[in-house]
């Protein structure tokens, strides 16, 4: 016991000198696990992070893009204004499209830390950052250049921004929130629905915690709140607005991946449009619980997006939490629990990427039950005091070693990923992008065009056209009709071409791109047609 008092003593005389030490330990390794091979893992690019890249060289060329995108079936544009300084001084690698968005997803973790410490305590502080840190879900799009990752941060340091206003009762720090709450409209199509539950929130709030007084002052405050938030949205407003505005096309372009707009929903009796609803809620729950659902757009699905141990954890916090539900923390974490998934549940993609906003929440429920049990560890006697702490410890050790595991052996390694983040095209296009200045390239894909954002955004500089027969009329032709240096570049099935290139042409130069141990690429190199 004198131990604990000595370190009760010194939390007393130092109360945040320890809850530093702590948001470091949290932040280096969510650091670590974020950053340590950022552009190699995963290897590829998606086109939709490659299209924050073309985007970022439009807008150094001159060109701004507005407060919106036709990227990526059309976003918000301000993940590219975000990219660009990185681009500018890194290049245009992996690394530089996803360095700007990792520290994003990074700084959620001492966020949710400075959360939970001003309206719960220290211990759930101290747990919850940890579980986001050695989260698979949450580092799973800290580690591309995603819009998912991002509103979930804005969302935590607008609560932040509450959080202390109410306990200060200083009507600015409403005034960052709402302004915090507006900018995040620039980041994700998805983030109107982290407003509802914002929103929800704050109601919620108003009716338990406020009367008299206290009310009118929380009104004042909750209105300048709401009125910056809509100023600093005006533009996307405004945008969204117009007439035929390209913000609404997104979601026709969607409605093809959503179980009610399904020609067999139209189709089906009442029982027939039940039945499917269930098996889609059942689908996203084996997303998230059971075996995965595999999206091909972001790799996700190889495994459940919460572990088991992670699970446990949050339906014991929930039960727990249920019992302080008054708590402003509380009434948050439920609304942004219950609140932000909603738009995933009847859609058959996007089903662990849009909800990632509630990862946060996810895990302060799932801190409660490790807080409990610290808490209580400090009031026994030593031999049980140590042996629950190990206890404890050994859970985020497990998670950890999981986390690790099937993030950067088993799903690094998966055929999925190679597919999701287009390993051919992007091994290929850097190839392109060192060939000499005035080489055309004939390209032949069966999958990926010439014009694929990947290449434009790797090799921006690079001339060339399609040859295969999926992209062009050509149909896979071989003759040369130009004079100077070629190179003919084969991906997928048209890599059976070489031995051809080489009886036509002979003298030529044969490369073939590897990465990995598995082929990516042919190319053959003619200097002189």
């Amino acid at each position: 016991m004198r131990f604990a008092n000595g370190v009760r003593a010194f939390q007393d005389r130092h109360p945040w000198t320890l809850d530093a030490l702590l948001i470091s330990i949290v932040t280096v390794v969510a650091g670590a696990l974020r950053l340590w091979r950022l552009g190699d893992i995963p290897y590829g690019l998606n086109p939709d992070e490659a299209q924050l890249g073309t985007d970022a060289h439009k807008i150094m060329d001159g060109h701004l893009i507005g407060v919106y995108t036709h990227a990526a079936l059309g976003q918000p544009s301000g993940h590219s204004y975000m990219t660009l300084p990185s681009i500018w001084l890194l290049g245009d690698t992996a690394f530089a499209l996803r360095l700007p968005l990792a520290l994003v997803g990074l700084a959620a973790i001492p966020l949710l830390y400075l959360l939970v410490r001003v309206t719960v305590a220290r211990t759930e502080a101290f747990f919850a950052s940890a579980l986001l840190a050695i989260s698979y879900w949450h580092l799973l799009y800290s580690r591309v250049a995603h819009w998912s990752i991002s509103y979930g941060t804005v969302l935590l340091a607008a609560l932040l921004c509450l959080a202390l206003g109410m306990k200060s009762r200083r009507r600015w720090w409403f005034i960052a929130s709402g302004g915090i709450l507006g900018l995040g409209v620039y980041t994700y199509n998805i983030y109107p629905i982290a407003v509802a539950a914002f929103t929800l929130a704050v109601a919620i709030i108003s009716v338990v915690r406020y009367r008299g007084d206290e009310w009118r002052w929380w009104r004042g405050s909750v209105l300048a709140l709401f009125a910056v938030a809509l100023i600093v949205a005006l533009p996307m407003i405004v945008f969204v607005a117009r007439p035929y505005s390209y913000y609404w096309s997104h979601f026709h372009n969607y409605a093809n991946v959503s179980v009610t707009q399904s020609p067999e929903y139209r189709d089906a009796s009442i029982g027939g449009k039940l039945e499917l609803i269930g098996d889609q809620a059942g689908t996203f729950l084996n997303a998230y619980t059971w075996q995965g659902t595999r999206d091909y757009i972001d790799a996700s699905g190889e495994r459940p997006a919460l572990d088991w141990p992670t699970l446990v954890l949050l339906i014991a916090g929930v039960a727990m939490a249920a019992r302080r539900r008054r708590d402003p923390m509380t009434i948050a974490a439920f609304c942004c629990l219950f609140v932000i998934p909603l738009p995933a549940v009847l859609q058959r993609g996007s089903i662990t990427r849009e909800p990632l906003g509630a990862a946060p929440y996810v895990m302060f429920f799932a801190a409660l039950p490790l807080a409990a049990v610290w808490r209580a560890a400090w009031g026994t006697r030593a031999p049980w005091r140590l042996a629950a702490m190990v206890a404890v410890m050994s859970i985020l050790g497990m998670i950890s070693a999981i986390t690790v595991r099937d993030y950067f052996s088993t799903w690094r390694r998966s055929e999925l990923v190679r597919f999701a983040y287009h390993a051919e095209i992007t091994s290929a296009s850097e190839y392109i992008s060192k060939l000499p200045d005035d080489t055309y390239v004939y390209f032949y894909s069966d999958r990926h065009p010439f014009k694929l954002e990947v290449r434009r955004f790797l090799a921006p500089n690079a001339r060339g056209s399609d040859r295969s027969f999926e992209f062009s009329d050509a149909r896979a032709s071989i003759t040369i009709d130009r004079p100077g240096p070629v190179t003919f570049v084969l991906l997928g099935t048209y890599r059976y071409m070489l031995p051809e290139l080489e009886d036509r042409y002979p003298g030529g130069h044969a490369v073939l791109g590897t990465h990995d141990g598995v082929t990516e690429f042919e190319a053959y190199e003619v200097s002189a047609p």
